[in-house]
């Protein structure tokens, strides 16, 4: 495990123990995944997380008015994944499913013609949505894991990707953005993956 600041960087394998010692007190009913799209992966020099997470944070917070970065956590195209906003503080990701949300950011512009992403990248989102669900107590579904793309930007309802959205976490995210490609191709993953280690 690495520290800057209030950053913190491991493995999703550090992540299961870091967990194991810091309690989680608030109501968490979901966890939202997202691409940054920008930073993408061509701005990733595989040494450079903590200067990523600053200029996100620099950005939310001086033309976003957040008051500090807006995730939970960061996925990092090497497998790694930061602490940004701790656990306890509702993040900024998706109006109308933050206050029992629980936001990742993956690293990287997912949509059809952007980054391709790599196996570990792959790897350590799933382990880490997986670790959270067992922290958590959650079953993978598409209630408990959900896309920014399923909520209407203006009214904050969920609207499952018609209405006024984002393509985010990326139009090929795990075989896509829909609901249908995350029943089909990404929460089975993350089931087996919680198999794999008895969690389920």
């Amino acid at each position: 495990m690495k520290t800057k600041g209030k950053f913190l960087l491991m493995t999703v394998e550090e992540m299961a123990v870091w967990l194991g010692f810091n309690r989680i007190t608030r109501r968490i009913t979901h966890i939202q995944n997202h691409h940054t799209w920008r930073p993408d992966y061509r701005n990733f020099t595989g040494n450079n997380h903590f200067a990523l997470l600053e200029g996100m944070e620099h950005y939310q917070m001086t033309e976003r008015g957040f008051s500090e970065i807006a995730q939970n956590l960061t996925t990092f195209p090497d497998g790694q994944v930061a602490v940004c906003r701790y656990f306890d503080r509702i993040p900024a990701g998706i109006k109308g499913a933050n206050q029992f949300g629980l936001c990742i950011e993956h690293v990287g512009n997912f949509d059809v013609g952007g980054d391709l992403m790599t196996e570990e990248h792959k790897d350590g989102i799933v382990g880490l949505n997986a670790l959270l669900c067992r922290t958590l107590k959650l079953i993978p579904s598409t209630d408990t894991i959900i896309y920014h793309h399923w909520y209407d930007l203006t009214t904050g309802k969920r609207t499952n990707g018609t209405g006024q959205t984002k393509t985010c976490p990326g139009t090929n995210f795990f075989g896509g953005n829909t609901v249908e490609a995350a029943e089909t191709h990404f929460i089975p993953q993350i089931a087996a993956a919680m198999r794999r280690n008895n969690d389920v």
